[in-house]
């Protein structure tokens, strides 16, 4: 099986008054696992839907292989489709589900009733290729013990193996695959992930997956196409969105737990002021502009409390909340200063359980912002690059 290459141009669509997507474009090459995330509503299963067919767009091209599909029917343009639902037949066996597409693509409707089609003349070698393809699927899902079984008698993870092969025998160009793993538990999740990346590289297949867990996106993916109010914001991989998303919004929506976004400004010289004070940033705004500066929960240093103050990166705070997660602690923090802002850190919990041994006051801590961690983000929220970290003497010779 090899996969196809996809491309979308200027994909518009619009229901009424409502319009859902704006002017989208996107390459998918040939064995690509690509992913489509984004908040509920934002575009991406109606994009999905087009590409397979099952609906049209207002304008744009869709290409599949090298040749544009618009007018084609979902049944001439070599994708298959899993859905959330498995959407199996359920007076069917698992073995005739899986059949099922092999038997409507090859066989004609008289080789397909159930007595009569037998004595079809010519239909027995096609019969045994289904057949043949069946098991192989099968047995590259590991679900040969349950061809016997009836959907209503397996398990979630079970089905959506069965839904997989269902789209696998047809030996498709493209799957889509629109939050197939939703309807599992988080343990289930986690397997079938792993099971389905691996599928995937085995196949060499191309793979479009729609979702809205980000985990899933960063986990699975070769590159991630983050979407928001019908339009693709950016395109690259999970480590190049993480380390350097184009606009708050992606910034916000990648992480767990979400990024801490402050409000600052740009002083004398390009330097940033967060929280009243300078920073060992300078940055290409211009001075009196307003900026947000943004760090990861991971990126707060935190320790023990103490009556001194240290660099201007250092902040009181005042715990809140803590959130346990076994390896790791999130602790959710006020930081005291011109004003009391939330903060969220994320540190292992050997370092939380030693910070708590050599603290006084088990809620306060002290906070550290590293410059070289922020990202700073311009007033209409994209992304300045290009920002320079400073030491204490240069800021000194700056100012």
């Amino acid at each position: 099986m090899t996969g196809s290459a996809v491309r979308l141009s200027k994909i518009a669509k619009g229901y009424g008054a409502s319009q859902v997507l704006r002017d989208v474009d996107l390459a998918v090459d040939a064995g690509e696992f690509m992913t489509l995330v984004g908040p509920s509503g934002c575009g991406k299963s109606t994009l999905l839907k087009i590409l397979a067919g099952l609906d049209q767009p207002d304008v744009g091209s869709v290409e599949i292989g090298g040749v544009i599909v618009n007018q084609q029917r979902p049944s001439q343009r070599n994708i298959a489709m899993v859905f959330q639902s498995y959407a199996l037949y359920p007076h069917m066996r698992v073995r005739d589900n899986l059949a099922m597409p092999l038997i409507m693509a090859n066989l004609p409707f008289v080789a397909r009733m159930p007595v009569i089609g037998s004595f079809v003349p010519g239909m027995g070698a096609k019969r045994r290729q289904v057949s043949s393809a069946v098991k192989e699927v099968s047995k590259s899902l590991g679900i040969e013990a349950l061809l016997e079984r009836k959907p209503s008698d397996l398990s979630g993870g079970q089905r959506q193996r069965v839904a997989l092969g269902r789209a696998m025998v047809r030996q498709p160009g493209v799957f889509l695959m629109d939050e197939p793993l939703s309807n599992l538990d988080a343990a289930l999740r986690t397997q079938v992930r792993t099971e389905l990346v691996e599928l995937q590289k085995r196949l060499n297949a191309t793979f479009l997956y729609v979702t809205h867990d980000q985990i899933e996106a960063m986990t699975m993916s070769d590159r991630i196409a983050v979407m928001m109010d019908g339009a693709i914001v950016q395109v690259a991989t999970p480590a190049e969105i993480y380390a350097a998303p184009a606009d708050i919004r992606v910034a916000r929506f990648i992480g767990s737990p979400p990024i801490n976004i402050l409000p600052a400004e740009i002083g004398e010289a390009g330097i940033v002021r967060l929280l009243g004070e300078r920073q060992r940033l300078r940055s290409v705004l211009r001075a009196g502009e307003k900026a947000q500066v943004g760090i990861r929960p991971e990126d707060v240093v935190v320790a023990a409390h103490t009556q001194t103050r240290g660099a201007s990166s250092s902040h009181e705070g005042r715990l809140r909340l803590t959130e346990n997660l076994g390896n790791d602690i999130i602790l959710h923090l006020t930081i005291a200063g011109e004003q009391q802002v939330p903060l969220t850190a994320r540190l292992p919990q050997r370092e939380w359980t030693t910070i708590q041994a050599n603290g006084g006051n088990p809620d306060l801590v002290q906070v550290e912002l590293p410059p070289e961690r922020f990202l700073v983000f311009d007033a209409a929220g994209r992304l300045v690059p290009s920002n320079e970290v400073l030491t204490s003497k240069r800021l000194e010779a700056v100012l």
